[in-house]
């Protein structure tokens, strides 16, 4: 499933950068599991020459393992720490909050991409800090011109993604406003609880981490909104990157999840607003899949996952384009099949549940307006392996 090096390390190697959405998950989830490791920017040679070509694409983060284990997708490296690192455990056992851990770790990664490119690449005021930021991960120079030089195509290519996701002057307003929202919602539980559940981080806060902490939380203009609109969020993303779980600012919070199966109140209003402004994208991105698996002809069950029949797959393999509404603002943006995938895996979540535990969950999701979306099906399954998605 995972293929290997070849190397021995003392430590945990984690190839990656700051500037990368799905790179600060990662780092966030070592800390805070207080495991040994070492982070190399993907200008390290070996990167270009080893790890690259074993993953079959350029991706970032790729851990790589004291065996020479190579795991680029971010959950997949988190299921599979928790079995061999379970000191420090990130996923609750307990039901419901089981569940809801999932659920939040899924919109988080998957579903503020189009508002983490627009605050990225659409403040030109910003732009001199982005470019620091790609020379400092993919250029060996250290002169300002030979840098641009090295990560001119790559930044052009990143920047070029924006209006291909859906981000232009009709949509932008509907963008910012709906993560005005999201932070003030956020702010207001990271008032009262250090993380996500409460007392003890878990795959849901790695899951937020991802956007809300690079491009939201790190890049200058949405880091000013973030500090200025909903200090304690950013506060969080300090908290996230901090080794240990008890927080000076919550020293007398029990460091552990609610023993009842319980979830916070102030969780309520950010889960409703999830179904709400990301569920549709969301449900989207799987009729545009079950449009592809089931088209005519039907793929058989092997078949790559990607709607270009001359594309390579990838870690976000593209289904094509489809259109949802984000208050009252018709955004045409891409499906990506990992997306797809990744939900497929919440439902498997929800699936293994006990029955008091479902109906506990599902009346949850009743209560935020998610009905709807948990009760969407896929028209095929996808499995992956080695570094691809491929149909069941």
């Amino acid at each position: 499933m995972y293929r290997n090096t070849g190397k021995r390390h003392d430590k945990i190697i984690l190839w990656g950068a700051p500037l990368s959405l799905w790179t600060g998950r990662m780092w966030s989830y070592l800390m805070k599991k207080g495991v040994d490791f070492q982070q190399i920017y993907p200008v390290n040679q070996r990167y270009s020459d080893e790890i690259m070509p074993a993953i079959g694409y350029m991706a970032i983060p790729v851990t790589e393992f004291q065996d020479g284990t190579l795991i680029q997708d971010g959950t997949d490296t988190m299921l599979y720490m928790e079995e061999r690192y379970p000191e420090v455990p990130m996923i609750p056992t307990l039901p419901l909050q089981r569940a809801v851990a999932w659920l939040i770790e899924f919109f988080g990664c998957d579903s503020f991409f189009i508002p983490a490119m627009h605050y990225r690449w659409n403040y030109p005021e910003q732009r001199a800090y982005i470019d620091a930021e790609f020379a400092r991960a993919w250029s060996p120079r250290r002169d300002r011109e030979g840098q641009q030089a090295d990560t001119a195509e790559l930044s052009a290519w990143a920047s070029a993604f924006v209006p291909y996701i859906g981000v232009n002057p009709q949509t932008i307003p509907a963008i910012e406003d709906s993560h005005i929202e999201s932070l003030e919602l956020l702010n207001d539980h990271f008032q009262h609880h250090p993380y996500i559940l409460g007392g003890h981080p878990s795959v849901a806060d790695f899951g937020l981490m991802a956007p809300f902490y690079a491009h939201l939380g790190r890049d200058p203009v949405p880091a000013n909104v973030m500090k200025n609109k909903a200090p304690h969020v950013y506060r969080w993303t300090e908290r996230m990157l901090e080794p240990g779980i008890v927080d000076g600012e919550f020293f007398d919070y029990p460091p552990a999840f609610a023993h009842d199966d319980s979830i916070p109140d102030t969780l309520i209003p950010f889960i409703e607003y999830l179904f709400r402004d990301c569920g549709p994208q969301v449900h989207g991105m799987i009729e545009t899949f079950n449009a592809w698996a089931n088209d005519d002809p039907k793929p058989i069950s092997g078949t790559l996952v990607k709607a270009d029949p001359e594309g390579t797959g990838g870690a976000h393999p593209n289904l094509g384009e489809f259109e949802f509404e984000l208050r009252g603002t018709k955004i045409k943006t891409q499906a990506f099949a990992n997306v797809v995938f990744h939900f497929q895996r919440l439902l498997d979540v929800v699936s293994s549940l006990d029955d008091a535990g479902r109906a506990k969950f599902e009346a949850l999701v009743s209560r935020t307006g998610g009905t709807e979306l948990m009760a969407s099906k896929l028209g095929r399954r996808m499995k992956s392996e080695n570094y691809q998605l491929f149909l069941n």
